[in-house]
């Protein structure tokens, strides 16, 4: 059997680290932050207001995949922070060796934005927050995507959470 790669997936600033480090640390799971992954290059370039194309994201997801797949042939479950925007981006994660679950953390802009405005030393800014929420692709038809409600409070939130991924890991 696979180990399980549990991916916290949305736009920037909707919980997806914060959600990410707790499940990992609840289930005995390693935290990947996807962002760590991206280059200098991309940084600086979110960092001056400009969103990232998908030439851009091909090294990163790159660098993403490698990590998962490293973490898979150790046997060892993982909990990814990831964007996920993207549906060909979701698929590729789907095939790093592990069986994957998606938690689509979703609120509205305005909850966001306040969260984005709130944060400090994050590359991502508020004005990036429209092209986040226009490049990503919706998830209805996944079977694997749950998505769940990121406006709540954080008690609440992880509780749902921590029950799907419960769900998921029993369910093989």
């Amino acid at each position: 059997m696979s180990p399980s790669l549990i991916i916290c997936m949305g736009v920037s600033g909707v919980g997806k680290s914060t959600c990410a480090r707790m499940l990992a640390a609840e289930f005995n799971f390693v935290f990947i932050e996807a962002d760590d992954l991206h280059s200098p290059t991309n940084k600086q370039k979110m960092r001056s207001g400009a969103a990232l194309n998908d030439n851009d994201r091909a090294p990163w997801m790159q660098a993403v995949c490698e990590r998962v797949s490293f973490h898979a042939a150790q046997a060892q479950g993982c909990v990814l922070a990831h964007s996920g925007l993207r549906r060909p981006h979701r698929e590729r994660l789907r095939n790093c060796g592990m069986r994957s679950l998606f938690l689509h953390l979703d609120a509205p802009r305005d909850t966001i934005a306040q969260r984005i405005t709130e944060r400090e030393g994050h590359y991502m800014k508020v004005d990036l927050l429209d092209s986040q929420f226009r490049a990503l692709e919706k998830t209805h038809e996944e079977r694997d995507v749950v998505t769940l409600n990121a406006k709540l409070d954080r008690s609440s939130l992880m509780t749902q959470a921590i029950l799907e991924v419960e769900n998921f890991i029993n369910h093989k």
